[in-house]
């Protein structure tokens, strides 16, 4: 059941889109890559191939699990406090698992790292954005955008589409390593702020989310 009402306010964008000025989202992130870094390296020299694409830094690798589609700021205090402990039941429900991550694929407005297998993933997924709507009253939880994947990169909102995309592809699929394995263990609560361009996304930690043992 819902228990809070965000303020009114624009429309949530769809995914790559700018945001409302002034907005931030809380986003339910995995963020424990550090394994995936070198990987991410490996494929630095075909990404600086991409005309528009904007490296993602290391810090700020992640994969989006489950995402609050409002204004961060219109959800108060208590509300964001029995989210934190709603996501935390849920995630609890769910033992660790380990995940692929890679290879790299070139979508139109990111290059990304696949992640497999989707099952577990996807419980995740289903069980984050269940929470949310169970507390932060509008239906504004939603999933990852398509199958689960961690972006190398990101092109700016206005940056015209690369003709050579396929091409970037195929020069992707001959990066060695090109993936590796990590376990899930935990995701975080954050708040994420999106930069002027839509191109960067960085956040504010709230809150860590544990799997259960």
């Amino acid at each position: 059941m819902n228990t809070s009402a965000p303020a009114t306010g624009p429309k949530a964008p769809n995914s790559g889109q700018r945001w409302p000025e002034g907005w931030t989202k809380l986003h339910v992130y995995l963020t424990d890559l550090d394994q995936v870094k070198a990987v991410a390296e490996s494929y630095r020299g075909v990404i600086d191939l991409a005309a528009g694409d904007k490296h993602v830094p290391h810090e700020w690798l992640h994969a989006t699990v489950a995402s609050v589609e409002c204004d961060a700021a219109s959800i108060d205090g208590p509300t964001r406090e029995k989210l934190i402990g709603r996501l935390r039941e849920k995630t609890a429900e769910i033992k660790a698992f380990p995940l692929t991550i890679g290879p790299a694929l070139a979508a139109t407005g990111a290059i990304m790292l696949d992640t497999f297998p989707d099952t577990e993933f996807r419980r995740l997924v289903n069980a984050c954005v269940d929470a949310v709507n169970e507390i932060v009253e509008g239906d504004h939880g939603r999933p990852c955008g398509g199958p689960g994947h961690v972006s190398l990169s990101y092109r700016s909102a206005d940056t015209d589409a690369d003709p050579r995309r396929g091409a970037i592809q195929n020069k992707l699929r001959d990066v060695r390593p090109g993936r590796t394995e990590i376990t899930v263990s935990g995701v975080d609560l954050v708040r994420v702020i999106q930069s002027v361009d839509a191109s960067t996304y960085t956040w504010e930690h709230i809150a860590r989310l544990p799997l259960g043992e």
